[in-house]
Formats: C-alpha cells, structure tokens, sequence
C-alpha cells in the first residue's frame, strides 16, 4: 500500500496543476470575436497545456489601457491614496473670526537644582525680588542684588495660544523657554505669571510644574550630558483662561469663508458647491479668495460650519517652483510646465592636496641648513557636458525623469531652474528662498 501512494504522489500533484491553471485559463471571456474588449492573448507564454509543471508563470490577459503598478515598497501615499481629487472645502479655507490668539508673558521657574542662571543673569535676581515685594517680604534696602548667588531659579519666557470660543476657565497648555544662562529646566516650578496679549491685557494665568522630555547630568570637571533642549519645557494645561475674546461668530446668520490660497477657480468651485449643498444659501465671491455666505433663518451658522467636511471641491494645482539654496530643497507644482529648451550639464571639480617636502643643503656645503617646505597640487577636473532637450509643454514628470536620468544634484537642479526662467522657458512662478 505504501508503494503503491509513493508512486501516484505525482500524478496527483501534477493532476491538481494542471486542473487549476486549466480553470483559470477557461474562466477568462472569450474576447477574439469582439474588437470593444481587450485582447486575451498572454504576454508571457503560450497558453497552459497538459505539460504544464509547478512553478510556470501565471498568464494575464493583455489590456489596451496601460496599467499602474505601485512601486516596490509603497511610495508615501501611493499604494492607498484617496480616489479622485475632490477634498473637503475644510481643508482649502476658513471661516474669518476664528483663529488662535498668540498670549506672552515672562515669570521665574524655581525649584532648579542648581542649573538655574548663574550670577550675571541680574534679571532673574530681579524677579525674584520683585515677587517677595509683592508677598510683602521686608527687603533690607541695603541689599545689592549683585550679591545674591542662587542657581536654583530662571527666567523665562512663557508663549501660548488661545483657541477660538475659549471660555473662562478654560485650560490651555504653556511653554516655557529659558531667556538667561540656565542649563536646564529640569524639576522646575513655574510661578504664576499672567499671559497677555498683542492688546495688552490679560487673557489667562500660568503656574504649574514644567515637564521636559529627555534629562541632563552634570559632573565636577565640566563633565555633562544632556538629551534633548533642557532649556524649553512645557506645563501642560498650565494656562487657566481669565478673559474670554469677543466674537460675532454666526451674527445676523452672515459668514466669510477665506480661502487659504485664493484662486479665483477655486472659490467659483466652492460656491458652487455649496448652492448645491444648500439651495436656501446665498453665495457670493466678492474676490478670489473670500466667499461671503448668508444663511437662512432655518439653518444655525454651528451647523453650517461642521457641514464644510462634507462639501467637496476639487482644488487647483500650484504652478509654483520652490527652491531653498541653503538646503538645497526644489518643490515643483503640478502645473508647471517649460517650453522647448536645450541644456547642457556639467561641473568642475577642483581638488586641493596640501603636501610637506624636506629641502636639504648640497654635500659638503657650508652654512646650509635643512628646511621644511609647505605645498600644494592643484588639479582641476571637468566633467563633459552634454546637451539634453525637454520637449514642449513638459510636465513635472517629464521635467523630473529628464534630471534625474542625466543625474542632477539639487544644486544643479536649482541652477537649471534659474536658467530657464532666464530664457523664459519656465511656465510657472518661481520662487527662491
């Protein structure tokens, strides 16, 4: 019996192969007849047959549309980006009136070990003696500020942003940044220091322990390490909102929805959509990058505002080139294109090699004596530049395989760029930072 499964182990397997690539094959629709649909010949080899052996290609029928395949290892948004280009009108703008407001405000940090400001940080000391005054600690006036060492306290900066319809009560998170000599701000305690804004006035209070995210050490002799700024922290939900900021959010069911970008297609796009979201809605596009919205008295401006989530628009393409010389960053839009230009790539290489050479006095000589000489060889190496042309109307991707199959550097890349908006190639707007 165990003969007789050893030897019908093959045919079997050979059997199930052949059945299965048989099926495949036969569940393919039989195009040859019809010239609407694609042609089902394989590309690779003829069609399975009863010779066929594990481990053979698999056939697919050919297709008149070109195909897209994702490259290997998935491009950043590639593989499982959204479908279409339509967005949510959300993300293009937003509505006037609400935005954050930036609140500042400089207090003491204390409770340091001994990685506050040192000495010459007189205002640190300032502070300190400013805050016993107002506890009404007796000061003797005799006392020269100059005189007090203390590395347990800093001074410091505190910044944060108050939200849009924040109410008293209402916490908001603190950062905290060294101003003096302080090393770290490590185990500190922020007093409490009223945060004010580009008016003036006080908008919230900020007190609470600083938490910083990495640590410091420090040994006698100069020894240290640290791990991250020492010197910024933040005091999470330090922030107590005091003062509310007014708004007429929603009056007299009037809104203006700005356009991030104002682009004069975008907003007749989004007016458009939004009379189809909302047939009561008046729309009006008063410039390219403000829409000026009148609701009706059934319909809550708050209800309104969550609904620009659901208002799709499809948003416009940049026709922008951005190029950062210090770091050598080029971003180019969708809708630049160049004319027809020839160009030519190249670069010099100059190499400097330093060498030290003994200068000795003749045999016999008298008086002479051996001296060390300093030079340097200098050679110079040209690669050969060759011309390449970009076609009419190129686009991003045309323009992108064309550089990188001629291997440009993106220094090379922004020089090329700055020579065909010289010869008026460049369709777009350039802009160099």
């Amino acid at each position: 019996m165990g003969i007789l499964i050893k030897g019908l182990r093959p045919s079997v397997i050979l059997l199930a192969v052949v059945l299965s690539v048989g099926l495949a094959w036969g569940a393919a629709p039989d195009t040859t007849n019809d010239p609407d649909k694609p042609s089902a010949t394989p590309f690779l080899l003829p069609p399975p047959n009863d010779s066929a052996l594990p481990g053979d290609a698999i056939y697919l029928p050919q297709s008149n549309k070109p195909g897209q395949i994702s490259p290997a290892g998935g491009l950043l948004g590639y593989q499982h980006g959204a479908s279409g280009s339509l967005v949510s009108l959300s993300t293009l703008a937003h509505l006037r009136g609400v935005r954050v407001n930036h609140l500042v405000g400089h207090g003491l940090v204390v409770g340091l070990q001994n990685t506050g400001d040192s000495q010459q940080t007189l205002f640190s000391i300032q502070f300190l003696l400013n805050t016993l005054k107002h506890e009404d600690v007796t000061i003797p006036s005799s006392l020269n500020p100059q005189n007090i060492q203390t590395r347990n306290l800093a001074g410091v900066i505190i910044t944060s942003d108050l939200p849009a319809f924040a109410r008293v009560g209402s916490r908001v998170d603190a950062l905290v940044s060294a101003m003096g000599d302080a090393r770290s701000l490590q185990g500190g305690t922020l007093m409490m220091t009223p945060l004010r804004g580009a008016d003036g006035r006080v908008y919230a209070l900020a007190q609470g322990p600083v938490t910083i995210e990495g640590y410091f050490a420090a040994a006698q002799g100069g020894a240290s390490e640290r791990k991250n700024f020492q010197t910024a922290g933040q005091v999470p939900g330090g922030a107590t909102v005091e003062r509310e900021v007014n708004d007429d959010f929603g009056k007299n069911q009037q809104l203006e929805v700005d356009l991030n970008d104002p682009d004069a297609a975008v907003a007749m796009r989004a007016a458009e959509a939004i009379r189809k979201q909302y047939e009561d809605v008046k729309v009006d596009v008063v410039d390219p990058g403000t829409l000026e919205i009148t609701l009706p008295v059934g319909l809550s401006p708050v209800r309104f505002t969550a609904s620009l989530d659901d208002i799709a628009v499809t948003p416009g393409e940049s026709d922008r080139v951005v190029m950062d010389e210090r770091t050598g960053t080029v971003v180019v839009g969708g809708a630049v294109s160049v004319g027809k230009a020839a160009i030519s790539h190249g670069s010099l290489t100059v190499t400097i090699e330093p060498t030290l050479a003994a200068s000795q006095p003749s045999p016999f000589s008298r008086g002479g004596t051996t001296v060390s000489l300093k030079t340097a060889k200098i050679t110079a190496t040209q690669e050969k530049g060759e011309f390449f042309m970009l076609p009419k109307d190129a686009s991003v991707e045309q323009i992108t395989e064309t550089l990188n199959a001629v291997g440009t550097k993106p220094g090379d890349t922004i020089a090329i760029f700055e020579g065909l908006r010289a010869a008026g190639a460049l369709h777009g707007e350039l802009i160099i930072r």
